[in-house]
């Protein structure tokens, strides 16, 4: 009796198998970003560097490259201990980090998305704890491009540092 009931079960869902993969979730198009940053100093030397994702309609991609560094965020003296000095650390994502949301909107392409371009400028020393400077280039986009045609979507002159950055944006269909 047994093998049976075994046997029906496992026809039942034999039967209920190509129902579901004849409606997967359709993931829609999916589309190649390139992100071209192209930077100056004051000597006016350009170097660029281009990050290239692949990111399919109406989904959220996410790349980040970079070290995460410990920044002291508060520190605490228990009572019952004296001297002794218990620090806490927020680590902080320090490189390249860019979300990117796109959505087909007629024959452009809408561009939802955070760049966030982030080194140590420095460090120094506070109580024997260090203390980093962080440099940090941040952009938050919404804007629609053509496809296939490069676009400008930013240009920052930084009066600190005498850098002039363009932030370019190139979305292709891949599929």
């Amino acid at each position: 009796m047994r093998p049976h009931a075994a046997l029906l079960a496992a026809a039942a869902l034999a039967a209920l198998l190509p129902l579901h993969a004849q409606n997967p979730k359709d993931p829609g198009p999916l589309y190649k970003v390139e992100i071209n940053f192209r930077d100056a100093n004051e000597t006016g030397a350009m170097t660029d560097r281009r990050y290239t994702m692949l990111v399919s309609d109406s989904r959220k991609a996410v790349f980040k490259v970079g070290n995460k560094s410990p920044v002291a965020s508060g520190s605490i003296t228990p009572a019952t201990t004296g001297s002794v000095v218990s620090t806490q650390f927020t680590y902080l994502d320090i490189g390249v980090n860019i979300e990117c949301f796109l959505q087909a909107v007629g024959s452009r392409i809408a561009v939802h998305g955070s760049l966030d371009m982030s080194n140590i400028a420095s460090e120094s020393l506070v109580a024997g704890v260090r203390n980093p400077t962080i440099r940090q280039t941040r952009l938050d986009l919404d804007t629609t491009v053509e496809l296939g045609k490069p676009t400008e979507v930013a240009s920052i002159d930084d009066p600190l540092t005498s850098r002039k950055l363009q932030v370019e944006v190139t979305v292709t269909k891949a599929n």
